[in-house]
């Protein structure tokens, strides 16, 4: 079973140089980043109203499986599943 936030739930993202997601706080908790399992970009409506992404679905040192995303728009990284 999952949860899922269509539109994501925020979270506050710590990143290194490059840009890998390091750790994050969501819901007042800090995570720190033990695995990226995948990353991947989305790239969508160009034409219209843009959506541009870049996902990450990793584990937490807290035992967390989850998927992130950053907006590439709005400069803003949020939530967007958790597994069980």
């Amino acid at each position: 079973m999952t949860r899922l936030w269509r539109t994501g739930d925020p979270i506050h993202a710590h990143t290194d140089a490059n840009g890998d997601l390091l750790s994050f706080t969501w819901q007042g908790q800090s995570h720190v980043v033990a695995i990226i399992v995948n990353r991947w970009r989305v790239d969508l409506d160009w034409w219209d109203q843009r959506l541009c992404r870049e996902y990450f679905k990793l584990t937490t040192a807290t035992g967390l499986l989850v998927i992130v995303y950053h907006d590439l728009m709005a400069e803003a990284w949020c939530i967007q599943r958790l597994y069980d």
